[in-house]
């Protein structure tokens, strides 16, 4: 008989919670989401924003959702 394949999925990246009672935990929290939120609109993708990172595409869209920053236009 051959062996059984596993059936569990791999486990989503999630983003790490903030301790609410930890104000500078917040504090960096928001300072990482305007810093981001700079890049996206300076025109950097958040696929590259992620790369640099090491985390996943759908953890910085979380984080700042690009679809509704208003981008530079683009220079033809």
């Amino acid at each position: 008989m051959p062996p059984r394949k596993s059936a569990r999925k791999p486990k989503k990246a999630t983003r790490p919670t903030i301790n609410e009672n930890n104000p500078s935990a917040q504090e960096l929290d928001a300072i990482k989401r305007l810093l981001i939120l700079q890049l996206i609109t300076s025109g950097v993708q958040s696929t590259d924003i992620a790369k640099a990172l090491g985390v996943s595409k759908s953890v910085v869209t979380g984080l700042v959702p690009a679809r509704k920053v208003k981008k530079p236009p683009k220079k033809s």
